[in-house]
């Protein structure tokens, strides 16, 4: 009996004395705790006790990746200046523009030719010679015949001014849309339709904001960070970065030297992961364009394949459905009765599977959409890796061309 109580007061003292040296790291040990308890008997004795985890590991994940994977910063798009809308087109863009602002999501017009998509398909409208002037009652045109020269268009509410290198100045009035660019592609950019601007260094770095969607990007030589809502990612250039949902309450910290630390719900996970490749650089600005016009016959929409499946899967996410549903709503109302979905892949993979897993893609798209009332003649088709966007050399590159594409015909 005396034996017990000196024991268990040997401890209790040995408890107090390790709590006094560590300060607060008693109070984080979540594995397991000492306490001192009274037996039946009044004998004090010491009983540690095991914490056990009541969370699923999917939770820890971001939905599609790894466990421990931090998704890359998505790349940013910038629509195409100038796009005149045919008055006999079936689906304009005013009918997307909800769609065009969900996440994964892009609406671009463009050209089809012999089975071929021609983005940005900017065509030069001169004089015979190519150059000249013209003065009209809503327009005047100054051009060198080479692209450069002075545009108005009073109606339109566009103007321009070009030189020859390409850089210069871009307004559209109605549409909210300026554009300053230097040669070397670096400028100030900034569209009212969709709540965008973008400022950018000829090295990638600068800042870009979509309002609509409520994100900001920032980038210079040691990290990005990436804000949408209650989501917060970094990428920093020794390797490590952060990624944080403050909805769901998890947090992912990799250390850029083949660590992760998870936390959610007030637990925490310690996994192996890679080191992030720091590479992410916003996008130069284009050259100012010789004419606004774009000529198009189709509207095409472009699904992020990482919005829509899990990694190599073909199955549509939950999370995707709702995006579906507001496209199957869209294409009913404008009563499209035929258009084609492509499925394309990256280079990751063999021909092969990337071709199969294209073709798998592009059909679960369809069955989805036929599923949610649409009833327009659907041809699919699988690319794979054939038909890409972007290099894949680099993981920007790679995450532009894993996508799905709807084609829409206007005219």
């Amino acid at each position: 009996m005396k034996k017990s109580i000196i024991y268990a007061s040997i401890l209790a003292m040995s408890i107090l004395v390790a709590g006094c040296g560590k300060g607060g790291d008693k109070a984080d040990n979540k594995e397991s705790s000492s306490v001192a308890v009274e037996t039946s008997n009044g004998e004090t004795t010491a009983e540690t006790t095991k914490a056990e985890s009541k969370v699923n590991e999917e939770d820890l994940k971001v939905p599609g990746y790894a466990l421990g994977e931090i998704p890359e910063i998505p790349v940013v798009v910038l629509p195409s200046l100038g796009v005149e809308e045919d008055d006999n087109a079936k689906i304009k863009l005013d009918a997307t523009k909800a769609l065009a602002s969900a996440k994964g999501i892009t609406v671009t017009p463009v050209k089809v030719e012999n089975d071929q998509v021609i983005r940005g398909a900017s065509t030069a409208q001169l004089g015979e010679n190519g150059s000249g002037q013209y003065s009209g009652e809503n327009m005047t045109v100054q051009t060198d015949g080479d692209g450069s020269g002075q545009f108005s268009d009073a109606e339109k509410g566009i103007t321009i001014q070009r030189e020859t290198d390409g850089s210069g100045q871009y307004s559209d009035i109605n549409k909210g849309i300026t554009l300053q660019v230097n040669a070397d592609g670096s400028g100030t950019y900034t569209d009212n339709r969709y709540g965008m601007s973008l400022i950018v260094e000829v090295d990638g770095t600068g800042m870009y904001t979509n309002s609509q969607n409520s994100v900001n990007i920032t980038v210079d030589e040691e990290e990005a960070i990436y804000t949408e809502g209650n989501i917060t990612i970094e990428l920093r250039k020794d390797g490590s970065g952060s990624y944080a949902d403050r909805g769901k309450g998890l947090e992912i910290e990799n250390d850029g030297k083949g660590k992760a630390v998870i936390t959610y719900k007030g637990e925490e996970k310690e996994v192996d992961v890679k080191p992030l490749v720091y590479s992410y650089k916003l996008p130069l600005l284009r050259s100012v364009p010789a004419v606004p016009s774009i000529e198009a016959n189709s509207i095409m929409i472009t699904l992020d394949s990482g919005v829509l499946f899990d990694v190599d899967k073909h199955d549509i996410r939950p999370e995707a459905k709702e995006t579906l549903n507001d496209l199957a709503k869209i294409l009913t109302e404008a009563n499209i009765t035929d258009f084609e979905i492509d499925g394309h892949t990256d280079s990751d993979a063999d021909d092969a599977h990337n071709r199969t897993l294209s073709e798998n893609r592009a059909n679960s798209v369809k069955s989805y959409l036929q599923s949610a009332g649409v009833t327009a003649n659907i041809t699919t088709n699988g690319y794979g890796e054939s038909r890409p966007v972007a290099t894949n050399e680099t993981a920007e590159g790679k995450q532009l061309n894993r996508r799905v594409e709807i084609i829409i015909p206007v005219l």
